[in-house]
């Protein structure tokens, strides 16, 4: 019952923020509305495998947060570069899928589309791969390596 609560006080927060509003009717009906999408979307699937403890995933939350924070600083210092000076080799880079689920998949595109350098363009399901467009595309090999890293050190925590 807490986490549906906590899930309804995050939902009526994002509610606000969308209202711009602080009013108390504003944080009861967001409240309200987050305690229904709450109970309706939580999941009853029989045998369901629990997920890490709940403060590994909010550590882990904080650890993408951040590193997406310097991956959107560097990849504008890297687009900045390209527009003014040029001579990066644009292109696609396929990186592994290596078993992430669905809600893996989608945090990766989320996350790697937040950097302007970085464009995710495409899930191969046939070859199990991942597509990303990139300013410099110059070492597909390192950009493979920054992915998975990301994906081993925290993202896998956060969405198992």
């Amino acid at each position: 019952m807490s986490r549906v609560i906590a899930r309804a006080l995050a939902l009526m927060g994002i509610y606000l923020l969308v209202m711009t509003s602080a009013k108390p009717g504003d944080a009861a009906a967001g409240f309200a509305l987050g305690l229904v999408l709450a109970v309706a979307l939580r999941s009853r699937l029989p045998g369901r495998r629990p997920g890490p403890p709940t403060p590994t995933r909010l550590v882990a939350f904080g650890q993408v947060l951040g590193a997406t924070a310097v991956d959107m600083a560097r990849g504008s210092w890297r687009t900045a570069r390209f527009c003014l000076r040029g001579g990066a080799r644009p292109g696609f880079v396929e990186i592994p899928r290596a078993g992430r689920t669905r809600h893996a998949v989608a945090l990766w595109g989320v996350i790697t589309g937040e950097a302007p350098d970085e464009v995710p363009v495409d899930i191969d399901e046939e070859r199990d791969v991942l597509i990303v467009h990139l300013v410099d595309a110059s070492d597909p090999d390192a950009v493979r390596e920054r992915h998975r890293r990301a994906y081993e050190s925290a993202q896998r925590k956060v969405v198992g």
